[in-house]
């Protein structure tokens, strides 16, 4: 199987895309799998180029964060620009992460992945589902342990079944809803400021601290 990956993320090849498609790479390699080539989407001026080795490719995986519950511009431009498509039942995955803690915001894309993939006449192997996966790209390897033996496991598989234990995929996005208890933990933590210490960190590193609760657009 000559695999062919696109990584939807904006920030190219300093994002946390680029870590689970990685880890999926070695799992497809380790069974004997090839990766035919890796694009990165955010790169529009070659996206003729990327439709090329969608359309050649023997199986797909298409990686991106969630941004503001929606995928990025620059997916939905590549999804576009491939239009009428009959893959002939090549298979076709989709990672889906998101810095949300729950997996819910995911799951609306996962449906539309499905359909487009029956729009393509593709088999949907599936959505790979990640809420929390800010700072993946900012941690230690030995962090990510967990993951990276989740992501080689699903490469693998993939190559070698043809399709994920929806055990593991149920088991490595974890609960949809947090539970009422932890809905309750974190709303006593957010009066610490903890819950806000990364995004203040940034805005004070582009100044912008003092600007946090500006809506210039109710003006």
């Amino acid at each position: 199987m000559k695999l062919a990956i696109f990584n939807g993320s904006p920030r190219g090849k300093n994002s946390n895309s680029r870590i689970f498609s990685e880890k999926f790479q070695e799992g497809v390699e380790s069974v004997g799998g090839i990766v035919s080539s890796i694009d990165y989407l955010v790169n529009i001026k070659k996206t003729e180029g990327h439709v090329k080795h969608f359309k050649k490719a023997e199986a797909v995986l298409i990686v991106f964060p969630l941004y503001t519950d929606a995928m990025p511009g620059i997916v939905k431009n590549f999804i576009e620009a491939i239009g009428e498509f009959d893959g002939k039942q090549k298979p076709i995955a989709f990672v889906i992460h998101s810095g949300f803690s729950e997996g819910i915001h995911c799951s609306f894309i996962a449906k539309y992945n499905k359909i487009l993939a029956n729009r393509w006449n593709m088999n949907y192997v599936g959505t790979i589902i990640k809420p929390g996966s800010e700072g993946t790209r900012l941690k230690p390897g030995s962090w990510n342990k967990s993951l990276n033996k989740n992501m080689r496991r699903f490469g693998a598989c993939f190559v070698t079944k043809g399709e994920f234990d929806p055990k593991q995929m149920a088991k490595f996005t974890g609960p949809s809803l947090h539970s009422p208890f932890k809905r309750w933990m974190y709303i006593l933590l957010s009066h610490t400021g903890l819950t806000n210490f990364y995004w203040n960190m940034n805005l004070k590193k582009n100044k912008a601290f003092e600007k946090r609760f500006d809506a210039p657009y109710l003006k």
